[in-house]
C-alpha cells in the first residue's frame, strides 16, 4: 500500500509538471523587448567647455549644460540638451559660432551631426538657419540636405542644401528656392 501511495504522488507531480510545462509559452517581442541591452554613458559632463586645438592654435571651443560619452564599438558624444560652438581664426577671433538643439559626435569620424533649430552665424553678420546640420572637423566644411534660410544685411535666401566652409565665409547653396530683398 505504501509503494501505490509513492508512485501515485509520483504520478501527479510527473502529471503537474507537464501541465506546467505545456502551459508556458513566451511571446517572442516579449523575450526580445526584455532582453533589450541599454547603453549608458561611461562619463557625462555638467555644463562643460572644451576647447579643441590643432598645432597648438585653438580652432573651437565647445559649450553646453550636458555631454554624454559613450564608449565600444562606436564611440560617441551625445549633446542632449544642446550645444553652442565657436570657430577661431589664428589669432582667436571668433570667425563663426553654431547653436542646434542637439547633437551627436562621433569620435573616429571626427564628425559632429546638429539638429533642431540649427543656427549659424558668421563674422559678417550673416544667419544660417536649418532643421540638421553635419559639421566635419577633418575637411572643416558644414554641409546639409535639408531646407536652409540665409539672411543677410540686405537680402534672405531660402534653397534646399548647403556646403560651406566651418567659419561660414565661403558658401553654396545647392538649390536656391527664393530669394527676397529686404
Amino acid at each position: 500500500m505504501k509503494m501505490l501511495q509513492g508512485s501515485n504522488i509520483f504520478c501527479l507531480f510527473l502529471c503537474g509538471f507537464f501541465l506546467l510545462c505545456a502551459s508556458c509559452e513566451n511571446d517572442m517581442a516579449e523575450v526580445a523587448s526584455a532582453s533589450t541591452e541599454y547603453k549608458f554613458p561611461s562619463t557625462t559632463y555638467l555644463d562643460y567647455d572644451v576647447l579643441y586645438s590643432d598645432s597648438a592654435i585653438v580652432r573651437v571651443r565647445l559649450q553646453g549644460k550636458i555631454m554624454e560619452q559613450y564608449d565600444g564599438e562606436i564611440a560617441h558624444d551625445e549633446f542632449k540638451e544642446g550645444v553652442h560652438l565657436w570657430f577661431f581664426d589664428h589669432e582667436k577671433n571668433v570667425e563663426s559660432e553654431m547653436t542646434a538643439n542637439y547633437a551627436t559626435r562621433q569620435r573616429t569620424s571626427n564628425q559632429m551631426k546638429a539638429k533642431g533649430n540649427v543656427v549659424v552665424f558668421n563674422k559678417k553678420g550673416e544667419k544660417l538657419n536649418t532643421e540638421f546640420l553635419t559639421w566635419d572637423a577633418n575637411t572643416r566644411k558644414i554641409y546639409t540636405d535639408e531646407p536652409v534660410r540665409i539672411t543677410t544685411k540686405d537680402k534672405v535666401i531660402k534653397g534646399k542644401g548647403l556646403v560651406s566652409d566651418e567659419t561660414f565665409t565661403n558658401y553654396r547653396i545647392k538649390n536656391i528656392t527664393g530669394e527676397f530683398r529686404r
